[in-house]
C-alpha cells in the first residue's frame, strides 16, 4: 500500500488536483442573471367565466443560474401559467406572479424578480352569440372595374361565438381575413376563415366561402345643348315646330366609352310621320353608341303640327 502512494506520486498528485479542480468548476460555475421576456397565460377553472380580452400576457422574469444553463436560454423555450381557483362571479382579479408559475428547464435556474410586480384582469361571465360574417375587402380592382357590393355571396353568412358577454355584445359582426381586390378584373371565389378575435372562440365552422363579382365601372357624363332632330313628313305641307329645340342628357357607360364622347357622337330625334295637326307631348328618341345608355328616362318634347296655307294662283 505504501509503495503504490510512493510510486509516481508527483503524477497522482497533479491528476488530483487536476480532479479536485474540475469538481469545483463544475459545481461551482459562475452564476449569471439574465432578464427574459416571458409569456403569461391565465387560466380560470370556472367553466362559465373568461377574461375579457387576450388570456396571454407577458412578464419579465429575472433569472440567476450558472452560465451554461443561462447564456444560450431564449424566451422561446420559457413559459408561465397561472390559474384562478375558487372565483365564481364576474369582476376584476389581481395577482402577484410567482416563481412557481414558471415551467423553467431546470431546477438550478433561480427567478431573482419578476416585473410587473402586479397584474389585473377584468373576469365576465362566458356568452354564446350569433354573429353575420363581412367579407374583409383589401384593395380596389383595376381601373375601370368595380366590386359589385350587392352582389356578392358568402357560405355561411353568420357564426356561432363564444366569449366574455361584455365582449361579444360589442360585436354586431365577425370579419373575414382579408380578401385582396388590386388589379382584379373579373369575379372569382375565394374560401377564406374568420378573423381571429381575442378572448372569442367560434363554435362553428370557421371557413367562408365567398364570391366577389367584378364588374366594369359605370361612369356618368353630362351633355348639354343637343339638337332635337325631327324625322318625317319631309315635303310636305305641314310646318312643324319642337320645344325645347336643344335638350340636356345624362349619360351613362364604361368609361373608356364616355371619355371620347362628343356632342357629334349623340343623335336625339322626334319621329312626326304619324302625327295629326296639333300639340303632341313625344317621347325623345336616341341614337347612342355602344355600350351607352340614358341615365333616366328621355326627356318628353312638345311638337305643334301646323297646315300651311296654300296660295292660288288666279
Amino acid at each position: 500500500m505504501i509503495k503504490f502512494l510512493t510510486e509516481n506520486w508527483i503524477a497522482k498528485l497533479v491528476s488530483f488536483v487536476l480532479a479536485v479542480g474540475l469538481w469545483y468548476y463544475a459545481v461551482g460555475e459562475e452564476g449569471i442573471e439574465v432578464t427574459r421576456t416571458i409569456p403569461l397565460e391565465i387560466k380560470l377553472e370556472h367553466e362559465k367565466l373568461s377574461v375579457v380580452g387576450s388570456p396571454k400576457r407577458f412578464i419579465l422574469a429575472t433569472l440567476q443560474a450558472p452560465r451554461s444553463l443561462l447564456a444560450n436560454l431564449t424566451s422561446d423555450e420559457l413559459k408561465a401559467e397561472h390559474r384562478i381557483k375558487k372565483i365564481d362571479a364576474p369582476g376584476d382579479y389581481s395577482f402577484r406572479p410567482e416563481a412557481r408559475d414558471l415551467q423553467l428547464p431546470s431546477e438550478q435556474i433561480r427567478v431573482v424578480n419578476i416585473q410587473p410586480e402586479v397584474i389585473q384582469v377584468k373576469i365576465d361571465e362566458v356568452i354564446v352569440q350569433k354573429l353575420e360574417i363581412e367579407p374583409n375587402f383589401l384593395g380596389e380592382p383595376a381601373i375601370g372595374y368595380r366590386l359589385e357590393a350587392g352582389e356578392v355571396q358568402q357560405d355561411p353568412t353568420a357564426v356561432l361565438v363564444e366569449g366574455p358577454k361584455s365582449q361579444v355584445e360589442k360585436l354586431g359582426k365577425i370579419k373575414t381575413q382579408p380578401i385582396d381586390l388590386v388589379g382584379r378584373v373579373r369575379s372569382f371565389r375565394k374560401t377564406v376563415r374568420l378573423e381571429t378575435l381575442p378572448g372569442l372562440n367560434v363554435l362553428t365552422e370557421s371557413l367562408v366561402d365567398v364570391y366577389v363579382p367584378i364588374r366594369e365601372a359605370i361612369g356618368e357624363k353630362a351633355f348639354e345643348k343637343i339638337p332635337v332632330k325631327i324625322l318625317g313628313l319631309m315635303g310636305t305641307l305641314n310646318r312643324i315646330s319642337v320645344a325645347p329645340a336643344e335638350v340636356s342628357l345624362v349619360l351613362r357607360g364604361s368609361p373608356k366609352e364616355l371619355d371620347p364622347l362628343e356632342i357629334k357622337n349623340i343623335s336625339a330625334f322626334i319621329d312626326v310621320t304619324d302625327l295629326a295637326e296639333g300639340t303632341h307631348e313625344v317621347p325623345l328618341q336616341t341614337f347612342l353608341p355602344s355600350g351607352v345608355f340614358l341615365k333616366e328616362n328621355p326627356p318628353v318634347v312638345k311638337v305643334t303640327v301646323q297646315r300651311k296655307s296654300v296660295l292660288s294662283l288666279t
